[in-house]
């Protein structure tokens, strides 16, 4: 009896050696498990942070969209490469990322767009205003064509009509005056339109980054007297100078004769544009503006002879004390709509836009670097980048 217990306890305490030696053996594997998933995690942060690198870099340097980089990253190593694929705008991006031993691949299909700082024209005038005490607005003279002093529809040809006259909301528009859905001054698809979405900080946003230097965009200075010579000359071919930032700041700018410019025109502070044509060139002569006439804090815009707009003028307040604004016609005005105006406004301040990368579709995986073949995609560019780490 006793001989046979102590075989038994020997049995068991040999049957517990085994249990323990498995348990601790599938310890050390979840371990190694742990290790391996936490590196393999590493080297698929390192592969992100390689693509977000190569596209910061091709922000910096607009002219890589073909070639590959490599990037030291926490520890390990990106290997990115790009290539443009010949469709559009789009890019596709290849990051291979290193962590101990571990390799991640990303592949991102990239479309590259520009982010452009200028308002979309929506109307002829564009009014970011909170009331109608804001402005006043007024016609006299019998030089001006019924339906055309604002007209929404497009010059060109070449676009949608718009509204003669857009704002946040109704409120803005003067019941009774000459700037009225009764108002035969006022033409387009429509002639009043509603946006609340506009918002005048974004037209701000703008001219900040115009008018203090920083982004590196040329601006003419306005006043007193404005003939040709400060819009530029005339391009034969277009029939207008070449597109340019144009700010009258403080003071007051009168646009006289056959002046014409194109581009941004933008009149802020305490200052007003005073438009006018000659006596002796009132039948021959037409101050002409393409593109965006932008007031800030509530100028005035006075005409007495035809000064023309195409394009569209926006008028708003970034100072709530700013006084009321103050357009006056005097003589044969227009605003005239024309899509072309978004053109040489863009153009204008190319200098402001920012490029935008926007994932199009993502695709992730692990790679063997010493394997021929590491998944159906594979091409010269993955090649590349893999031998980046090599």
């Amino acid at each position: 009896m006793g001989r046979a217990m102590l075989i038994i306890v020997a049995g068991v305490l040999i049957s517990l050696g085994i249990t323990q030696t498995s348990v601790f053996g599938g310890l050390n594997n979840l371990a190694g498990h742990s290790a391996n998933y936490a590196e393999a995690t590493q080297a698929q942060n390192i592969a992100y942070m390689g693509s977000e690198m190569a596209i910061r870099a091709m922000l910096d340097d607009p002219d890589w969209r073909n070639g590959q980089r490599t990037f030291n990253v926490d520890g390990g190593q990106a290997s990115v490469g790009v290539e443009e694929t010949g469709t559009d705008d789009q890019i596709r991006l290849v990051s291979v990322g290193r962590f101990n031993g571990e390799t991640q691949r990303l592949s991102l299909l990239l479309d590259e767009s520009e982010n452009s700082l200028v308002p979309r024209i929506n109307s002829a005038l564009g009014l970011y205003m909170d009331n109608a005490s804001d402005y006043s607005f007024g016609i006299s003279g019998g030089g001006n064509n019924k339906g055309q002093i604002i007209d929404g529809r497009d010059a060109s040809g070449q676009c949608e009509d718009l509204p003669g006259v857009m704002a946040s909301d109704s409120d803005v528009y003067k019941d009774g005056s000459d700037l009225d859905d009764e108002s035969d001054n006022i033409n387009g698809d429509s002639k009043f339109g509603y946006d609340p979405d506009m918002d005048f900080n974004d037209v701000v946003t703008l001219i900040e980054a115009l008018h203090s230097g920083t982004s590196g965009v040329d601006y003419t200075n306005l006043q007193n007297n404005v003939d040709q010579d400060d819009f530029g000359d005339v391009n034969p071919e277009t029939g207008i100078p070449d597109p340019g930032v144009f700010v009258v700041d403080n003071t007051t700018a009168k646009i006289s004769g056959n002046t014409v410019g194109s581009g941004i025109l933008i009149v802020r502070s305490s200052g007003n544009v005073d438009v006018e044509v000659e006596a002796d060139l009132q039948t021959a002569g037409t101050p002409e503006f393409h593109g965006l006439v932008i007031f800030e804090n509530a100028f005035a815009l006075s005409s007495s002879g035809a000064v023309e707009i195409f394009g569209s003028v926006l008028v708003g307040k970034s100072n709530e004390n700013a006084p009321k604004f103050d357009i006056q016609f005097n003589g044969k005005a227009k605003l005239q709509y024309d899509c072309r105006a978004q053109q040489y406004a863009d153009m204008a301040a190319s200098r402001t836009a920012r490029r935008v990368f926007q994932q199009l579709s993502v695709y992730q995986t692990s790679v063997n670097p010493s394997s021929n073949s590491n998944s159906e995609e594979d091409d010269s560019l993955l090649e590349d980048v893999i031998n980046g780490l090599l």
